[in-house]
């Protein structure tokens, strides 16, 4: 009995003790800045996408679904909304394949530092400057992980661009000015001068970097490209000959042969057609109209020339569906061809003259955004404006 009249008193104690210790836990946790609803709505809470009373100067322009495609029907609405500085001339642009980060690149012998922008913001997430010398192209890979940049140094240079990790340094005998990714992610091709021959695309096997390939060219690579399905690679340019050549084997397909070098070249997405900026009339060396001319890719037979411009035909591009064809030329025509029809249809939709010129055309992967460069630096992004 003694000892049950001593326990009671005891067992009072260590329960008061132990609602005291609750009481204080819960007060602290009631107490800590995410609990207290009402001060962190009023001051803290940012507003979320769904409330709409923000005020329109605080939005800034950003990449997402509601970006309208560029399409023929929808050229007269397209405009500048976002614009760069790069400091030289441009001489490549690209996009990441979700359209959220822009590359550009070019300089002449210093300005060589390869940029990349923030497309909503409009700030630099990264400058990569380990190329001593002009670069010629830059390319995202499929996955978006990669960037490359090719150079008159020598080098092509393979990036994990978010890090600033060089990931990979190829070398080459000479310059070299041309760089894509095989749209599977499997392959990446490097165009540019060599010994001997004195042009070779290089192919290597992204990843282990060994090289698959090395077809044989002329004077320089200024024009290549891969195939939707990855199936060929056409490269070629300024031996005015644009070469078609299996992925697989390395084999030479055809050969399809210009009056004139040739700029640049690209594929359409349904991989039907190849179209090939080129000039059309040289006077005294100089390109006097500048053109583009059309080839069956299965064939290599060429089908159209589409001319009338005042000089050399420098960049096209095809929108991500397939439905027009946009022509940047050396004196700033920016021309787009809808491509309905290859034999009646590719006629002129647009055209327009973009001040400072166009030194350098990419597309958005998702077909959303234009990027155009010029020779005094300026790099600008264009994009649909769906006026009231």
């Amino acid at each position: 009995m003694k000892q049950s009249k001593l326990l009671l008193p005891m067992i009072i104690l260590i329960l008061s003790g132990l609602l005291l210790n609750a009481c204080s836990y819960s007060v602290q946790v009631l107490s800590t800045p995410g609990s207290v609803a009402p001060v962190a709505t009023q001051t803290m809470i940012v507003p979320t996408p769904a409330q709409t009373e923000a005020p329109v100067t605080l939005v800034t322009p950003t990449v997402t679904p509601t970006l309208i495609p560029i399409r023929v029907d929808k050229l007269n609405m397209l405009k500048i909304f976002e614009s760069f500085k790069l400091g030289d001339v441009v001489r490549s642009v690209a996009f990441t394949p979700d359209g959220t980060t822009l590359a550009a690149a070019g300089g002449n012998t210093d300005n060589v530092a390869v940029q990349l922008w923030d497309v909503a913001s409009g700030q630099i997430v990264s400058i990569l400057g380990e190329h001593h010398d002009i670069v010629w192209d830059v390319a995202f890979s499929p996955d978006g992980r990669l960037l490359a940049s090719v150079s008159s140094d020598g080098t092509a240079q393979v990036y994990d661009w978010r890090t600033g990790d060089v990931e990979k340094i190829l070398n080459f005998p000479r310059q070299v000015v041309s760089v894509s990714f095989s749209p599977d992610g499997q392959t990446m091709a490097v165009g540019g001068v060599d010994t001997s021959p004195n042009a070779s695309v290089w192919i290597y096997a992204v990843g282990s970097w060994s090289q698959l390939f090395k077809l044989p060219e002329f004077i320089n690579i200024t024009a290549m490209a891969y195939s939707p399905k990855s199936a060929v690679i056409i490269g070629g340019g300024t031996s005015r000959n644009v070469q078609v050549w299996r992925t697989d084997t390395g084999a030479s397909v055809f050969t399809l042969s210009h009056a004139h070098q040739v700029s640049k070249a690209v594929i359409s997405p349904d991989g039907s057609t190849v179209a090939t900026g080129t000039c059309a009339t040289e006077t005294n060396g100089n390109c006097t109209e500048g053109a583009v001319w059309l080839w069956d890719l299965p064939t290599g037979k060429l089908l159209r020339k589409l001319g009338g411009f005042s000089t050399m035909v420098d960049n096209l591009t095809y929108l991500a569906d397939g439905t027009a064809l946009i022509v940047a030329s050396r004196d700033g025509t920016l021309r787009v061809y809808n491509t309905s029809n290859i034999v009646s249809g590719y006629s002129p939709v647009l055209d327009i003259a973009v001040p400072g010129g166009i030194s350098a055309l990419a597309v958005s992967p998702d077909g959303t955004l234009l990027a155009t460069g010029n020779d005094n630096g300026d790099v600008n992004i264009w994009r649909v404006v769906d006026l009231p």
